[in-house]
């Protein structure tokens, strides 16, 4: 297998994985109960404890983050206000409403991050930028309103999660270019998750819960985001950039709301009309040239 397949089957696994384990945290919420704060620190925690297991097992140097105080001080910036910011928002959205929506609302997150840059006025403005926010804009209304805007299908306590999802994201995406350059991603990933849960698990109001209460098959469904569906899924996702070019690693990643939106119609049996899907295929289309753009930036600076 040449390195562009390998690259390609890397993110496409990654980005399938966190579609999963969306719908499965939907799952956990809906059928257990399990309490937000309680899942996102055990989560956080053994995603974290997982990742820098891998970058041992791969000989990278896990504690240099330690050496220079600005580093490690930006790296705790990067877990609260990233990390932690976009895992809590993101679970909240899918416990209020349902990993579809919440999903599609995160991948908002380039439009918060141009609308960024044009107000700031760190990037011209250009009439591509507001054509690429009002057709965003129309993509999140049919998601969220099926077409009626007396209609709202989403659960407003979720929208607002969701679209603080996004905002989170951006800023976990833009912040993170500030330690990657020194460090290893990976290592940077699992720390910020590690201080994360460590951090939460400070106002954890369920700490007396005791996991054999959910049962085998809940358990089972907490092992797998755990594993599969937070910890790997970074893992490949990070692995993938060695071998294809970040832009097709961007574009590829869109595999996580398609899964997540079909897993929710067929096995949660989530209501999601045509026209919320029309909404769906229009913001992942936003992504799409974003992401193009984006690569021919780079490509002619």
């Amino acid at each position: 297998m040449n390195n562009t397949l390998k690259g390609i089957l890397f993110v496409a696994l990654g980005a399938t994985f966190w579609g999963v384990g969306g719908t499965v945290s939907q799952q956990l919420f809906q059928q257990y109960a399990i309490p937000l704060d309680w899942f996102i620190t055990v989560r956080l925690i053994f995603s974290g404890i997982f990742l820098l297991m891998i970058a041992i097992i791969r000989k990278q140097p896990i504690l240099n983050v330690y050496r220079n105080r600005h580093t490690l001080f930006q790296l705790i910036i990067y877990s609260i206000f990233g990390m932690l910011a976009v895992q809590y928002t993101f679970l909240a959205s899918i416990e209020a409403g349902n990993a579809a929506v919440a999903t599609l609302l995160q991948y908002l997150a380039p439009i918060v991050i141009l609308t960024y840059l044009l107000i700031t006025r760190k990037t011209d403005f250009r009439l591509i930028d507001l054509i690429i926010i009002a057709v965003s804009s129309f993509g999140t209304f049919l998601l969220l309103t099926s077409g009626n805007i007396n209609n709202i299908v989403v659960a407003p306590r979720a929208i607002v999660w969701g679209l603080l999802s996004a905002i989170a994201a951006a800023f976990y995406t833009m912040y993170a270019g500030r330690l990657f350059v020194r460090n290893t991603p990976l290592v940077i990933i699992g720390w910020a998750m590690l201080f994360a849960g460590l951090f939460i698990s400070m106002f954890n109001r369920h700490w007396k819960i005791n996991p054999i209460e959910f049962g085998v098959i809940g358990n089972m469904y907490i092992l797998f985001v755990i594993i599969i569906g937070t910890a790997l899924a970074f893992f490949l996702y990070l692995l993938s950039v060695k071998y294809i070019d970040p832009q097709l690693t961007a574009l590829l990643g869109c595999i996580e709301p398609l899964t997540a939106v079909i897993l929710s119609i067929i096995w949660l049996k989530q209501p999601f009309d045509y026209i919320q899907c029309i909404g769906m295929l229009i913001i992942l289309g936003v992504v799409f040239m974003i992401s193009i753009m984006n690569g021919k930036k780079k490509a002619n600076p």
